[in-house]
């Protein structure tokens, strides 16, 4: 049996909740309490709760993040081969300044989720893509693969967090892109990491940031 469509005012309020979610796991990250999404939705902590519990909403701001990255991957492809790749690791680094959640996008097992897997496989082809007109252009050595950008981004991350300056971790971002330009190419690469190494980096503590692994509740 096809289950009852949602009322238009349950509809809204489903949407508000995602809304206020990806604002305040952006600024706090996705371990922040469920009453803080609540109240930053302008509802009441019962009635989230009988739309989403945590695992459930950490995964509907994911599946929406994630469509953006698909598209903002696309916006970089349409780029002068030369300019693409170096355009989206940027764009990447800077979207990290304001979102503190950022890499958990990318790296976060979501296994009940087919739209996430769908949207990584496509975000997946769409780097390498950009990796290969990197290298095609001369600009990006070989051996680069989707996992380094993810280094790239949690190496900035890091400038970001412990550093006051904002130059810093734009001079930090500087240094990893010459590192991965086709000049940097006379020593060979060392294996790359899986995402899954790169998932437990990611979630790990960190000072003053909560507990990262993300509970039902």
């Amino acid at each position: 049996m096809d289950a009852k469509p949602l009322r238009r005012d349950a509809v809204e309020s489903r949407a508000r909740i995602i809304s206020a979610a990806r604002v305040v796991f952006a600024e706090h990250g996705c371990e922040v309490p469920l009453s803080e999404v609540a109240a930053a939705a302008g509802v009441g902590v019962a009635t989230l709760s009988r739309h989403f519990d945590r695992a459930q909403l950490v995964q509907a701001v994911i599946e929406q993040r994630l469509q953006e990255h698909v598209n903002t991957a696309d916006d970089a492809l349409a780029l002068a081969p030369e300019e693409a790749v170096i355009a989206y690791v940027r764009g990447l680094c800077a979207r990290g300044l304001v979102d503190r959640s950022l890499i958990r996008t990318f790296t976060l097992p979501l296994p009940d989720s087919p739209i996430a897997g769908r949207l990584r496989r496509q975000l997946r082809q769409r780097q390498l893509k950009l990796i290969k007109a990197g290298q095609d252009a001369g600009v990006l050595r070989a051996g680069v693969v989707p996992e380094d950008l993810l280094l790239v981004l949690l190496a900035v991350q890091s400038s970001m967090e412990n550093t006051t300056r904002g130059a810093a971790w734009q001079r930090t971002l500087a240094i990893l892109l010459a590192g991965l330009s086709d000049t940097a190419a006379d020593h060979e690469l060392p294996s790359p990491p899986r995402l899954d190494d790169l998932a437990h980096l990611a979630g790990g503590p960190r000072p003053g940031r909560r507990p990262s692994s993300v509970s039902k509740s």
